[in-house]
């Protein structure tokens, strides 16, 4: 998922310059060498903002390929390599021969929570163990080896299909392979010291990842849910000054917004599942409150009313352009779709900034009731007009709801 510190892209990330100041033709493009004074340094001067324009691009570029979150894990990976590697290298008996495999299991044990590391530790550490056992039994009999090959794979996709163990069972051919390879005589050695150093190495890795305290992702996680928010009241703004205009609209990209706000829902719900993984054995949970349950309402909350957007949009869309059906929407009508609009519009903005939304919802309801009864003073009434009616109700519901379950904003 994109981490919340990533910076976002916007307009300025093409450099932002002026075609006509890089064309290099007019008369302040190329220097004339006759010309003394501040006038000689007029190239230079328009070169600056250039330049910085650049560095600009090339920073936030450089901050979208490490972002800091990635520079983190990176170093708590090196630590716990190294950490491994001079452990591992003074173990007793024949287990400083495997010492390889230390760094290796560290690297693995390495993510963004360390509930996530720790999960990852042991499920790799149970698939090793059960590679080794295979692979120790098949030495054993006096099999083929393309009968033993295909029953190392068929261990392994079977223990794929396990829920809780998953990908990890990718290890398990690797080492039943090595310890049939490389065992030889002593394949008991082998698979001990082999597992042995890797399982150490990942136990380092998830110490390190504990001690070094992963961030929580809190407060990223509720600041792109108001962002989200806030986004979505744009939208909703610039949705009712089409209706206002031109009908029908030359803008045609609003009738496609419906699967870019669903995407992103989806990534919400993946960001505060995260967050909610980042506190499990964070010892930061202990000084730093937060309620992940109100962030889960406001993403249900946002659900349902990107689930009704979609509805709105497909019904104006239709008004618009007779497709996928023709609806009739009067330009009364229009009128009053856009009131309403802009007034959901209002009720998100005081769910963002933690306004008045009492009063926006009851403007809100006021501006539906006219949609309304416009609507029903027709003989036959427009199942369009029905549809955005009945959207608009259920996201004003759900937007109150919200509301009502957020967190007090904490005193100053």
């Amino acid at each position: 998922m994109t981490r919340p510190d990533e910076p976002r892209g916007g307009p300025l990330d093409g450099g932002g310059r002026d075609e006509a100041s890089t064309t290099g033709t007019g008369p302040a493009s190329v220097a004339d060498p006759e010309v003394t004074g501040e006038g000689a340094l007029a190239p230079m001067t328009a070169a600056a903002p250039d330049a910085k324009a650049a560095a600009r691009v090339a920073k936030r570029s450089v901050a979208r390929a490490l972002p800091m979150f990635r520079v983190a894990i990176a170093v708590r990976a090196a630590l716990a390599a190294m950490a491994a590697w001079l452990l591992a290298n003074r173990m007793g008996g024949d287990l400083a021969d495997y010492a390889y495999a230390a760094p290796l299991g560290a690297f693995v044990a390495t993510g963004t929570t360390i509930f996530t590391v720790a999960r990852t530790a042991l499920r790799q550490a149970i698939g090793m163990l059960v590679g080794a056992i295979i692979g120790i039994g098949l030495l054993a009999v006096e099999w083929p080896g393309i009968a033993k090959i295909g029953l190392i794979a068929g261990v392994a996709v079977l223990m794929q299909g396990i829920p809780r163990f998953g990908q990890a069972a990718t290890v398990v051919p690797v080492v039943a392979l090595l310890v049939i390879i490389f065992g030889g005589v002593d394949a008991d050695g082998y698979a001990i010291g082999y597992v042995g150093q890797f399982t150490l190495g990942m136990a380092i890795g998830v110490l390190v990842n504990a001690v070094a305290m992963p961030p929580l992702y809190d407060r990223e996680t509720r600041q792109q849910i108001h962002d989200t928010v806030d986004d979505l009241a744009e939208r909703t703004e610039v949705l009712a000054d089409t209706l206002r205009g031109e009908w029908p609209p030359e803008r045609e990209d609003w009738a496609g917004w419906g699967p870019e706000l669903r995407d992103r829902v989806v990534a919400l719900d993946a960001q505060v599942d995260e967050a909610r993984e980042a506190r499990r054995f964070n010892v930061r949970m202990l000084w730093h409150r937060h309620d992940l349950d109100a962030d889960e309402q406001a993403v249900s909350a946002l659900r349902s009313v990107v689930f009704r957007m979609d509805d709105v949009l497909e019904a104006l869309a239709a008004a618009a352009w007779d497709r996928p059906i023709e609806i009739t929407l009067e330009r009364d009508e229009r009128r009053l779709a856009a009131d309403a609009v802009a007034a959901l519009a209002v009720q998100l903005r005081a769910w963002h900034d933690r306004g008045d939304v009492d009063a926006a919802s009851a403007t809100s309801q006021e501006a539906i009731d006219a949609l309304y009864r416009s609507s029903i003073a027709h003989e036959e009434p427009q199942s369009g007009v029905a549809t955005v009616v009945f959207a608009l109700r259920a996201m004003r519901e759900r937007v109150d709801w919200a509301a009502s379950a957020q967190p007090p904003q904490p005193s100053s």
